[in-house]
């Protein structure tokens, strides 16, 4: 697991909490994640998860998919 996500420091570093993110993903996206789903994903628990997924966290927080994936968590999973 990693110590803070790319996404857990976006949230800290904007004030942003998780219940937060969830709304605002109800509010743009017209549906919604679970509570679970998002902490699981905020604390790096849940590392491969939907595309539609990453593009709802990305359109609440006005980021790019760059913004918050974890390549090179990815590519070292990949080279064991």
């Amino acid at each position: 697991m990693l110590k803070e996500t790319k996404l857990k420091r976006y949230l800290r570093e904007n004030n942003i909490t998780q219940t937060e993110l969830c709304n605002s993903i109800k509010l743009m996206c017209k549906s919604s994640l679970g509570n679970a789903v998002i902490s699981k994903i905020v604390n790096g628990q849940k590392l491969n998860y939907h595309i539609d997924t990453l593009l709802k966290i990305c359109v609440a927080l006005n980021l790019t998919p760059n913004d918050i994936i974890e390549k090179d968590i990815f590519i070292q999973n990949q080279l064991k």
